[in-house]
């Protein structure tokens, strides 16, 4: 019941001064908001990376151009990361082809080479990722058809110069209208559309600017002879490290040394993991800065609340009021402005992930639970560490200073 009057009294107090109230509840609200809005933005990120590495398969191993200095077997983290050195890419169709004929266990391997270039139809063009690949590509990525087929052997032993097209790529050339068996321009070669893939997000892979076509078709119509990555599909099976390993040494023995890396999809995994606590403990520390802000914004308006009634609680201490209610009232008071504060950073917080996710929809817009209640927690430690001051300052003030107050 005192609890209750309390709180009573400090929504009063609040309503007398609303408008230093409305300023300290502010600051809290801006350092709630940035708190909750960030750390959803990465939690819903690293779902989003972490979904999609999974929808790709944590059986498969790429093979990409540079290496990493120093590194120790089994490590990936974010020190090998800052070890890897770029260099030209010296991956070629045939490395794929000897890993398959002698690694067992690898089921696919897929070589990938691309170079900028642009699509024509009609009066329509646009810039393309003109990709060159085999017929496993689409099932080593899971990919799915809007309209058409994938490539087929056909197409491989022909050298027909059929052409697959991302989504955006289609709609660039042919709007809504159907693609296939139409007469796509690339390179001042006439390819047939045979196929068009269903839009696909993968944060750090672009399907849908792409137009893909048989491998050697892209080696034989540009400057470029290597492949950018090699992807490999691992046997449910078998051990992905040592694959990995035996992957290694018939490319290395091949290229006669060690000018290239092998990436698993659990170590990405592992390495954004990293990445993301370090990035999440880098935000909660600046965004603490602003809750230390907020909480001396509200002490100071606390203070000044108690020097100017200093008649009111001499008179309620004159009247029997005990100190503790006192305590209450003020503490009260300040723990309500940051409660309200927090609860509307997080509904704006809300509002502003519903509006990321419109326009970037790879990422998630669900708000955790851990982020509310992480939101929370921080605004009752300022209110209650910063609300302490001003309170035991009213419980000290004497009835006789009542008398002397004008």
């Amino acid at each position: 019941m005192r609890l209750f009057r309390s709180i009573t009294l400090a929504f009063h107090s609040m309503w007398d001064y609303k408008g230093r109230s409305i300023l300290a509840l502010l600051g809290m609200l801006v350092s709630t908001l940035l708190l909750a809005f960030l750390l959803a933005v990465l939690h819903n990120f690293q779902n989003s990376v972490d979904g999609q590495v999974s929808g790709f398969g944590l059986r498969q191993i790429v093979a990409m151009p540079g290496r990493v200095l120093n590194r120790k077997v089994g490590q990936f983290d974010l020190s090998t990361l800052m070890s890897v050195t770029t260099m030209n890419s010296t991956l070629t169709a045939q490395d794929a082809t000897n890993v398959k004929k002698q690694v067992p266990d690898v089921v696919a391997a897929v070589p990938q080479t691309e170079i900028v270039s642009s699509a024509h139809y009609g009066n329509a063009s646009t810039e393309i990722l003109y990709t060159g690949t085999t017929v496993s590509f689409d099932k080593v990525f899971r990919l799915k058809l809007a309209e058409g087929r994938w490539l087929d052997h056909a197409d491989m032993n022909t050298e027909a110069p059929s052409i697959v097209l991302g989504a955006l790529t289609k709609q660039a050339l042919f709007g809504k209208a159907n693609a296939i068996g139409k007469t796509v321009m690339i390179k001042g070669v006439p390819f047939t559309v045979v196929g068009v893939l269903a839009p696909k997000e993968l944060i750090g892979f672009n399907f849908d600017e792409r137009a893909y076509t048989e491998y050697s078709m892209v080696v034989h119509t540009t400057n470029v002879t290597h492949a950018s990555m090699i992807f490999f599909s691992v046997s449910p099976h078998a051990s992905i490290d040592q694959v990995a390993g035996q992957i290694d040494g018939v490319i290395s023995k091949d290229h006669g040394r060690k000018d290239f890396m092998l990436v698993k999809a659990d170590e990405a995994l592992h390495l954004v993991d990293i990445l993301m606590k370090l990035i999440t403990a880098v935000t909660v520390g600046v965004v603490g800065v602003s809750f230390l802000v907020s909480g001396i914004g509200i002490m100071n308006v606390m203070l000044l609340v108690v020097n100017e009634r200093t008649r009111e609680i001499g008179l309620r201490k004159a009247v029997g009021a005990k100190s503790y209610q006192i305590l209450l009232q003020f503490l009260a008071e300040t723990l309500i402005i940051c409660l309200i504060g927090s609860g509307l950073g997080l509904g704006i917080s809300v509002g502003l992930l519903k509006l990321l996710g419109h326009y970037y929809s790879a990422i998630s817009t669900q708000m955790p639970v851990y982020v509310v209640q992480v939101s929370v927690l921080f605004s009752l430690v300022t209110g209650l560490l910063f609300g302490l001051s001003p309170a035991i300052k009213a419980v000290r003030v004497q009835p006789v200073d009542a008398l002397r107050y004008e």
